[in-house]
């Protein structure tokens, strides 16, 4: 996979040249050591996030708060060609995730869940070259010992930002029908975890939801990266 291909050559650079992505300092990682602890914190005091939830059956996870330095190390990862940002977090999202008491009845229950990263339109895959999300969830799953499946679903609408709708009809409208299980991709797998690297007004995961729910397929519960802090939607 070109995305694998490319992240494993940038990690490689960054220990080679032992430059933080983020500042241009040195470091022995892949990010410095100020730069690390400034993510962390904006770490969420809570893992489950129980004042915004996408349902009563599906439970959210956040790690962290959208902003400050952890917003401008995700803008970094997708705008400035760093994707090795995000496997140095999804460390992070899993150790939180493996000694998380809110997330121990979902370990218990689904122990062979599989986690579905939320996909890009081709055409955006084809411009920055990684899905974010897919990174996120590839190198959470490796450390918390589950399964990642990034094809059984995709998103054939070419849609907008989120973050250029105004409405939330419009919001709606844009995400109406952008995602497909393929036939071809259908599973035995009923129980999934969904994994995104931002969770704004949840459209987005919504028609995720929906989408499996039409194949018989049920979220269990979803993990991102971030969430804001505070939501007027």
């Amino acid at each position: 996979m070109q995305w694998f291909i490319r992240l494993a050559n940038t990690i490689n650079d960054s220990l080679w040249q032992a430059n933080c992505p983020l500042c241009k300092r040195p470091t022995d990682g892949i990010l410095c050591k100020d730069c690390d602890r400034q993510i962390t914190a904006y770490q969420s005091p809570n893992f489950l996030q129980i004042d915004y939830p996408i349902s009563p059956e599906t439970p959210l996870y956040s790690w962290g708060i959208y902003d400050g330095a952890l917003k401008r190390a995700i803008a970094a990862c997708k705008y400035d060609n760093h994707p090795e940002i995000m496997a140095a977090i999804a460390i992070k999202i899993a150790e939180t995730w493996k000694r998380s008491p809110d997330a121990q009845f979902l370990k218990k229950s689904f122990k062979k869940s599989l986690v579905i990263p939320i996909p890009l339109h081709p055409n955006k895959l084809k411009s920055r070259g990684f899905n974010q999300a897919e990174i996120l969830a590839r190198h959470f799953c490796k450390s918390a010992n589950l399964p990642c499946n990034s094809q059984l679903l995709q998103r054939t609408k070419d849609t907008k930002a989120q973050m250029q709708t105004k409405t939330k009809q419009e919001r709606e409208a844009n995400l109406a029908k952008a995602f497909i299980v393929p036939s071809n991709r259908h599973s035995h797998q009923r129980d999934v975890i969904l994994f995104d690297d931002i969770y704004t007004t949840g459209a987005t995961i919504r028609e995720a939801i929906a989408t499996l729910a039409a194949s018989n397929i049920t979220v269990q519960g979803v993990i991102v990266l971030s969430r804001p802090q505070f939501k007027n939607y």
